[in-house]
């Protein structure tokens, strides 16, 4: 082994390469993770699965799903709501019935203080009678208590003496619960029946507009929906549009040059409105743009230096 690799961390400088290696290791910094493409979902993917949409729909905001695992979000989320809705009204119920516990306690307390004072004298005198002998009985209670304590638990002043809560303390009031299904991307009421289902035009390989485009590379197998006016291939990085009279999927180009002028569907001939353009929410490249954050970010605990 030569000299140099004897020394080869006597250096004089804290170097990054080591900062990055001990911060990863103690657990403290904040650490940033730049993400790839594998960690972006695909266009044609469904948002809950992150899977290529078997049977894809499409909200109004151009969330794409697909159909099987939005439809199973979404009876959970109304049997959640049920669950959520029968606790409601049980700790609805509870609170009524202490409600009432609380005000028949407090009018036999009225009852008895207004029977003490409409007693006669000879009445007062026992009760007081009655009174000191209870009090005299507590007092040699007392006294027997503290000769046979023995210091463990209830010596700690920091534990309760009692897990019930106090009288009169404030109780929040149960706070009713979401009875709308929303949708898990942009948390907008969401309903089955407004769901638009999409179809993708698949490209044929001996297709002469696919032949044109002269694609070699990796991920050209991978590219296997084109725009249906235009055949235009649709990646991540295109803007893509669904036309909800048709259910085709285009090009946002072949919207602005095209359909926008007409106003009519090319797929069936209907004619078209405003509404019926619906951007379907794309995903990324594996390069940085404007469209989304590729950089996860945890924060840590730092170490004051």
């Amino acid at each position: 082994m030569t000299r140099h690799s004897k020394n080869c961390t006597a250096h004089t400088v804290y170097t990054y390469h080591e900062r990055k290696r001990d911060a990863e290791k103690s657990g403290y910094g904040t650490t940033k993770v730049r993400l790839g493409k594998d960690s972006v979902r695909g266009f044609n993917c469904c948002c809950l699965t992150l899977q290529p949409a078997k049977d894809p729909v499409v909200t109004p905001d151009g969330y794409l799903y697909d159909r099987a695992s939005i439809l199973e979000y979404i009876l959970n989320r109304k049997a959640d709501i049920q669950r959520n809705l029968k606790n409601f009204e049980k700790q609805l119920a509870r609170d009524a019935k202490d409600k009432e516990d609380d005000e028949r306690l407090k009018e036999e307390e009225a009852k008895k203080f207004l029977a003490f004072n409409t007693l006669e004298t000879h009445a007062k005198a026992a009760a007081q009678e009655n009174e000191n002998e209870a009090l005299a009985c507590s007092s040699r209670t007392a006294v027997a208590v503290e000769g046979a304590y023995k210091p463990g638990k209830a010596a700690s002043f920091w534990h309760p003496t009692s897990s019930k809560p106090l009288k009169g303390a404030h109780k929040l009031p149960p706070v009713k619960p979401d009875t709308v299904v929303r949708c898990p991307m942009s948390q907008k009421p969401i309903k089955y029946k407004d769901l638009i289902p999409v179809n993708f035009k698949c490209v044929v390989e001996d297709d002469e507009a696919f032949n044109l485009k002269k694609i070699k590379s990796a991920s050209a197998s991978e590219r296997r929906f084109c725009c249906a006016v235009s055949n235009d291939l649709l990646t991540n990085s295109s803007s893509c549009v669904v036309l909800r009279t048709s259910s085709s999927v285009v090009t946002q180009e072949v919207v602005d040059s095209i359909l926008r002028k007409d106003m009519y569907d090319p797929i069936n001939g209907k004619p078209l409105k405003e509404d019926d353009f619906i951007h379907l929410q794309r995903g990324s490249l594996g390069y940085a743009d404007e469209r989304v954050i590729l950089t996860a970010k945890r924060s840590l605990p730092v170490m004051q230096t």
